[in-house]
């Protein structure tokens, strides 16, 4: 084979390659929108800031909601996840924040991340996070425990029927994300 056939064949694959490199880059940058609009969808990561709430969700409501958290973590992810809290009795229209607290109780670094599950499933719609450790990924060194702040309001406009609420987080391992100290 001459060395012009080798270039010409040499030009192509790197014109290929650039193409694949070109086209990752768009899926890669075209994923943050598409987060957004499933999160937005499905009431994932429902996250809120305080100034976009009504002025009608800040005032206290007359009843009381029993707020309870659990956590799980996926079969097999050395992670150890509990609430510091476990029940709380919560004004409606009144900000609350309970702490988790995070190990990683294996020798090698882990990245893990949080899925909120609310029970009843209908509350998911009137307990709005302001602050949550579910919001990104975690990465955790060997040994290392951390405590995560979970600051959220409950809607005033929570039907009357809804007297609980359990707020659990299942958290997964985020394949080809360990590895590193963080």
């Amino acid at each position: 084979m001459n060395t012009m056939a080798i270039r010409q064949r040499n030009r192509r694959l790197v014109r290929k390659l650039a193409v694949i490199a070109a086209l990752m880059f768009g899926f890669a940058w075209a994923m943050i929108p598409l987060y957004r609009i499933v999160c937005e969808q499905t009431g994932l990561n429902d996250v809120v800031k305080a100034d976009e709430l009504e002025k009608g969700d800040l005032a206290a409501g007359t009843g009381e909601v029993e707020m309870r958290f659990d956590s799980t973590v996926q079969a097999g992810l050395p992670w150890q996840v509990q609430p510091l809290t476990t029940r709380l009795k919560v004004k409606p229209g009144t900000f609350v924040q309970v702490q988790y607290r995070i190990t990683n109780a294996s020798p090698h670094a882990v990245v893990g991340q949080a899925l909120p599950r609310y029970l009843p499933g209908e509350a998911a719609a009137y307990v709005k996070k302001l602050e949550c450790f579910c919001f990104t990924q975690q990465r955790f060194a060997p040994g290392q425990t951390r405590t995560f702040p979970v600051v959220f309001v409950i809607d005033r406009k929570l039907p009357a029927s809804i007297t609980s609420i359990t707020l659990a987080y299942t958290v997964f391992d985020v394949p080809g994300q360990g590895g590193g100290a963080s």
